[in-house]
Protein backbone atom coordinates (compact mmCIF):
# COMPACT_ATOMS: atom_id res chain seq x y z
CA UNK A 1 0.00 0.00 0.00
CA UNK A 2 2.82 2.45 0.69
CA UNK A 3 3.84 2.23 -2.96
CA UNK A 4 0.46 2.06 -4.67
CA UNK A 5 -2.16 3.83 -2.51
CA UNK A 6 -3.20 7.46 -2.92
CA UNK A 7 -4.75 9.83 -0.35
CA UNK A 8 -8.53 9.98 -0.57
CA UNK A 9 -8.89 6.54 -2.19
CA UNK A 10 -9.53 3.28 -0.36
CA UNK A 11 -6.28 1.39 0.14
CA UNK A 12 -5.73 -1.46 -2.32
CA UNK A 13 -5.11 -3.69 0.70
CA UNK A 14 -8.69 -3.16 1.85
CA UNK A 15 -10.61 -2.49 -1.37
CA UNK A 16 -12.29 -5.89 -1.42
CA UNK A 17 -13.62 -5.61 2.15
CA UNK A 18 -14.01 -1.88 2.83
CA UNK A 19 -17.73 -1.82 2.10
CA UNK A 20 -18.30 -4.49 4.75
CA UNK A 21 -16.65 -2.48 7.53
CA UNK A 22 -18.00 0.25 9.81
CA UNK A 23 -17.56 3.86 8.57
CA UNK A 24 -14.98 4.73 11.24
CA UNK A 25 -12.78 1.88 10.01
CA UNK A 26 -13.26 2.81 6.33
CA UNK A 27 -12.13 6.39 7.01
CA UNK A 28 -8.75 5.12 8.19
CA UNK A 29 -8.30 3.42 4.82
CA UNK A 30 -8.18 6.74 2.96
CA UNK A 31 -4.82 7.97 4.22
CA UNK A 32 -2.88 6.95 1.12
CA UNK A 33 0.68 5.81 0.71
CA UNK A 34 3.96 7.60 0.28
CA UNK A 35 3.82 11.18 -1.03
CA UNK A 36 3.85 11.38 -4.84
CA UNK A 37 5.46 14.55 -6.17
CA UNK A 38 4.59 13.71 -9.77
CA UNK A 39 3.61 10.93 -12.16
CA UNK A 40 7.24 9.87 -12.57
CA UNK A 41 7.50 9.22 -8.83
CA UNK A 42 4.23 7.29 -8.86
CA UNK A 43 5.53 5.17 -11.75
CA UNK A 44 8.81 4.52 -9.93
CA UNK A 45 6.90 3.38 -6.84
CA UNK A 46 4.65 1.12 -8.93
CA UNK A 47 7.72 -0.50 -10.50
CA UNK A 48 9.29 -0.92 -7.05
CA UNK A 49 6.14 -2.68 -5.85
CA UNK A 50 6.25 -5.05 -8.83
CA UNK A 51 9.92 -5.75 -8.15
CA UNK A 52 9.09 -6.61 -4.52
CA UNK A 53 6.69 -9.24 -5.85
CA UNK A 54 9.49 -10.62 -8.05
CA UNK A 55 11.77 -10.83 -5.01
CA UNK A 56 9.13 -12.74 -3.00
CA UNK A 57 8.80 -15.28 -5.83
CA UNK A 58 12.58 -15.59 -6.19
CA UNK A 59 13.02 -16.12 -2.45
CA UNK A 60 10.46 -18.91 -2.43
CA UNK A 61 11.93 -20.53 -5.55
CA UNK A 62 15.36 -20.57 -3.89
CA UNK A 63 14.10 -22.18 -0.68
CA UNK A 64 14.15 -19.10 1.55
CA UNK A 65 11.44 -19.52 4.20
CA UNK A 66 8.61 -17.04 3.76
CA UNK A 67 6.21 -16.51 6.66
CA UNK A 68 2.82 -15.00 5.93
CA UNK A 69 1.64 -12.41 8.39
CA UNK A 70 0.75 -8.80 8.77
CA UNK A 71 0.52 -6.15 11.43
CA UNK A 72 -2.46 -4.53 9.74
CA UNK A 73 -6.22 -5.17 9.96
CA UNK A 74 -6.49 -8.68 11.47
CA UNK A 75 -8.45 -11.23 9.51
CA UNK A 76 -8.52 -9.33 6.23
CA UNK A 77 -5.05 -8.17 5.23
CA UNK A 78 -3.62 -11.67 5.50
CA UNK A 79 -5.95 -12.57 2.63
CA UNK A 80 -4.48 -9.74 0.58
CA UNK A 81 -0.94 -10.85 1.40
CA UNK A 82 -1.66 -14.38 0.20
CA UNK A 83 -3.25 -13.01 -2.98
CA UNK A 84 -0.11 -10.98 -3.61
CA UNK A 85 2.06 -14.09 -3.22
CA UNK A 86 0.02 -15.72 -5.99
CA UNK A 87 0.28 -12.56 -8.08
CA UNK A 88 4.05 -12.80 -7.56
CA UNK A 89 3.99 -16.20 -9.23
CA UNK A 90 3.89 -18.62 -6.30
CA UNK A 91 1.28 -21.32 -6.98
CA UNK A 92 -1.85 -21.04 -4.82
CA UNK A 93 -1.36 -24.50 -3.26
CA UNK A 94 2.16 -23.48 -2.21
CA UNK A 95 0.84 -20.21 -0.76
CA UNK A 96 -1.59 -22.20 1.40
CA UNK A 97 1.33 -24.29 2.65
CA UNK A 98 3.23 -21.10 3.53
CA UNK A 99 0.24 -19.87 5.56
CA UNK A 100 -0.43 -23.16 7.36
CA UNK A 101 2.13 -25.96 7.47
CA UNK A 102 5.18 -23.73 7.13
CA UNK A 103 3.90 -21.20 9.67
CA UNK A 104 3.39 -23.97 12.24
CA UNK A 105 6.90 -25.30 11.56
CA UNK A 106 8.52 -21.86 11.94
CA UNK A 107 6.70 -21.35 15.25
CA UNK A 108 7.76 -24.78 16.52
CA UNK A 109 4.13 -25.95 16.61
CA UNK A 110 4.04 -28.45 13.75
CA UNK A 111 3.26 -31.34 16.11
CA UNK A 112 -0.14 -29.82 16.91
CA UNK A 113 -0.88 -27.33 14.10
CA UNK A 114 -0.40 -26.68 10.40
CA UNK A 115 -1.85 -29.81 8.81
CA UNK A 116 -4.92 -31.98 9.18
CA UNK A 117 -3.95 -35.25 10.88
CA UNK A 118 -5.08 -37.44 13.78
CA UNK A 119 -3.98 -36.02 17.13
CA UNK A 120 -3.59 -32.44 15.89
CA UNK A 121 -5.69 -29.52 17.08
CA UNK A 122 -8.86 -29.03 15.07
CA UNK A 123 -8.28 -25.42 14.02
CA UNK A 124 -9.77 -25.10 10.53
CA UNK A 125 -11.18 -22.47 8.22
CA UNK A 126 -13.85 -23.74 5.83
CA UNK A 127 -14.31 -21.63 2.73
CA UNK A 128 -16.79 -21.60 -0.11
CA UNK A 129 -14.61 -22.31 -3.12
CA UNK A 130 -11.30 -23.89 -4.00
CA UNK A 131 -8.38 -21.66 -2.96
CA UNK A 132 -5.93 -23.92 -4.81
CA UNK A 133 -7.63 -22.75 -8.02
CA UNK A 134 -8.48 -19.19 -6.93
CA UNK A 135 -6.64 -17.97 -3.85
CA UNK A 136 -9.29 -15.26 -3.32
CA UNK A 137 -11.68 -18.03 -2.25
CA UNK A 138 -10.02 -17.69 1.17
CA UNK A 139 -12.13 -14.56 1.58
CA UNK A 140 -15.32 -16.67 1.43
CA UNK A 141 -15.15 -17.95 4.99
CA UNK A 142 -18.14 -20.08 5.85
CA UNK A 143 -17.19 -21.76 9.13
CA UNK A 144 -14.26 -21.72 11.51
CA UNK A 145 -13.29 -24.45 13.93
CA UNK A 146 -11.12 -23.10 16.74
CA UNK A 147 -10.04 -25.33 19.62
CA UNK A 148 -12.71 -27.81 18.51
CA UNK A 149 -15.54 -25.23 18.65
CA UNK A 150 -17.50 -24.54 15.45
CA UNK A 151 -18.20 -20.87 14.60
CA UNK A 152 -20.48 -19.59 11.84
CA UNK A 153 -18.53 -16.85 10.04
CA UNK A 154 -21.63 -14.77 9.26
CA UNK A 155 -22.59 -14.71 12.94
CA UNK A 156 -19.08 -13.70 14.01
CA UNK A 157 -18.91 -10.93 11.40
CA UNK A 158 -22.31 -9.62 12.46
CA UNK A 159 -21.25 -9.57 16.11
CA UNK A 160 -18.30 -7.29 15.27
CA UNK A 161 -20.31 -5.10 12.87
CA UNK A 162 -18.82 -6.50 9.67
CA UNK A 163 -21.39 -7.19 6.96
Amino acid sequence: GMFTDRPGKISSSYASVADRLPPEVRRSMLAGGLPMADDATADRYRRAFERMLDVIRDLDEHGVQIVAGTDSLPGFTLHRELELYVRAGIPAARVLQIATRDAARVMGRSKELGTIAPGKLADLVLVDGDPTQDISAIRNTDRVVKDGVLFDAAEVYSAVNVH
